[in-house]
């Protein structure tokens, strides 16, 4: 990722066709004409070439979506409207001159560059595994916005070799699924059914597919096989399914079988409001583009995705710890993130920068968080007296627990030195976590961490500002007429101090002010008299000057 530590960040690299899509969103809410125009040369300039990688040719409709959404200002300048036409016809035509093709592993193998230590993790770490680029659905709500067409496929080996290497790696719950319906695969006279049923020697899977048109034989061969099938169903396919399902005289199982998709994005993305993320998994992606780290992010202008897509390259110094399902749900995208490096497992020693776009969006509406997810807002309850004397109620309970864990099979003296001590330290971090000097402590560290990302994000994501200060504007508005200090010589520290005041909406108020107004001087030296750090086993943020003693490297990423 060739990222870079500034302060309580760390910041990924933008591939330079997102830079360009963050930029004429940019200009776009900003009303700069000017400034579009040069823009969109740039972008017509990359949709020219016949070959265009999958992900940057998303970026491009991204950019042709956005156009759209803001028809009222192209319509106005005949310039810009002539620039979408063209670039509107320039991806039409790579759909028109579609010729599915097939890649070998090697090849594939052969355009990635990646440095010896990362090889193993690819594999083992892998959430998803595209076969195919393009997809025969084009459905108008895809987070993954599938290029419309199927392009082109992994061959029948290199699907097998792969399937082989994650295996290997002890990876057997990922999913056959990408920018592409799993039924589009095709090798000759080889189908997803001879791919499927050599996975269920090895693990089990589950296959999620629109049965795209054309493929109602294939469907009802996967149901004779036996093997797993669920629909999602929505009104452009929902016809088509009712007439295999009455010549079938069974029924498929069906996922959200609504009027479309829940989540507006792809082609419904308006390019101006929040949405929850899409994604909930951490790990690696691997496609015929490449190979890719996934962040969750939430749904939005700035990551129509619905996450964040970075590419491992050998300049990449971590690659996420995989995490799908439940364990997905209960990281707190506000921590920093569990990592392996050349090193081995580690903490971050800082905050992602989409971590910090995160924090920015998340205003603590319930309906941006997925069941089971806990937001930024909710972290902020387990600082009230409330939820102090809840804790300090439960230290019996808890006691019990972890005794329990430690000395279920043993006695106590028969620990090692190192269990022993850390046994006492979960016992003695729950037991401190109930003091009000404690918990104010931690309050004021997670509020000092947190804006000192945002400080850092600040200045150096000057574009992505632009477009986050026009997607928080009115709550900033608010905030700022609640929250906004009479008194500028009182620190925030002292603020917090108050037990009248809203640490939330403090806190909310500091962190669009940073990307409203720019640095701050309170901010400043709060983040300067406070300075915070992530403590891994203690799960919770401590004074940056304590330390942060724990089992995993704290990997410092330098500089590339």
């Amino acid at each position: 990722m060739g990222s870079s530590v500034f302060q309580n960040i760390i910041v990924t690299p933008d591939a330079p066709v997102e830079d360009l899509k963050n930029r004429v969103v940019a200009a776009l809410f900003c009303g700069k004409t000017k400034q579009l125009k040069t823009l969109l040369d740039q972008t017509t300039g990359w949709a020219k070439p016949p070959e265009l990688g999958e992900t940057d040719e998303k970026y491009l409709r991204q950019v042709l979506t956005a156009l759209i959404r803001h028809k009222h200002l192209v319509d106005d300048h005949p310039d810009l409207k002539k620039q979408t036409k063209n670039l509107k016809h320039l991806l039409a035509d790579k759909v028109h001159n579609a010729d599915p093709g097939h890649m070998a592993y090697d090849t594939w193998k052969n355009r990635l560059d990646l440095a010896p230590w990362q090889n193993p993790y690819i594999f083992s770490e892998a959430i998803t595994f595209q076969m195919t680029s393009g997809c025969s659905n084009f459905c108008r709500r895809c987070n993954e916005w599938a290029l419309p067409k199927v392009r082109c496929h992994f061959n029948f080996d290199a699907v097998n070799t792969f399937i082989d290497t994650f295996l290997a790696h002890g990876n057997r719950d990922l999913a056959l699924y990408g920018g592409s319906d799993p039924l589009d695969w095709c090798d000759g006279s080889h189908d997803i059914i001879h791919v499927l049923n050599r996975l269920g020697k090895t693990c089990q899977f589950s296959l999620l597919t629109k049965i795209p048109r054309g493929k109602g034989d294939l469907a009802k061969a996967l149901i004779k096989a036996g093997i797993p099938l669920s629909v999602s169903l929505t009104d452009r396919n929902r016809d088509r399914i009712l007439c295999l399902e009455t010549q079938m005289g069974e029924s498929f199982t069906k996922q959200h079988a609504t009027a479309d998709l829940l989540i507006p994005a792809g082609l419904d993305e308006d390019f101006s409001t929040v949405k929850p993320s899409i994604t909930d998994s951490y790990g690696t992606e691997i496609s015929l583009d490449g190979c890719f780290a996934v962040i969750p992010a939430f749904t939005s202008a700035l990551h129509p995705f619905g996450h964040k897509k970075i590419r491992i390259t050998s300049q990449s110094a971590f690659i996420p710890k995989k995490k799908i399902g439940r364990p997905a749900l209960l990281v707190d995208y506000f921590k920093p993130l569990e990592v392996l490096t050349e090193q081995g497992l580690s903490i971050l020693p800082a905050l992602l920068d989409v971590q910090v776009e995160n924090i920015l969006f998340d205003n603590g509406r319930d309906e941006l968080t997925p069941p089971g997810m806990r937001s930024i807002r909710e972290y902020f309850d387990i600082f009230s007296d409330k939820a102090r004397l809840k804790r300090k109620k439960m230290i019996p309970s808890v006691v019990k627990r972890i005794k329990n864990r430690y000395l279920h099979a043993t006695r106590f003296h028969d620990l090692s030195a190192e269990m022993q001590t850390a046994m006492k330290n979960e016992i003695l971090d729950h037991v401190q976590f109930t003091r009000k000097n404690i918990v104010a402590r931690a309050k004021t560290c997670s509020i000092s961490f947190f804006l000192s990302g945002i400080y850092a994000y600040t200045q150096v994501h000057p574009t992505k500002c632009h477009i986050i200060r026009h997607m928080t504007l009115q709550e900033y508005m608010q905030r700022k007429k609640r929250f906004q200090n009479p008194d500028p010589t009182l620190p925030i520290a002292q603020r917090l101090e108050n037990p009248n005041t809203d640490p939330w909406g403090l806190f909310r108020y500091y962190a669009l002010t940073l990307v409203h107004e720019g640095p701050e001087k309170q901010v400043a030296q709060f983040i300067q008299t406070c300075p915070a750090a992530f403590h891994p086993e203690k799960d919770r943020f401590i004074p940056a000057n304590l330390g942060t003693c724990s089992k995993y490297c704290l990997t410092q990423i330098e500089p590339p």
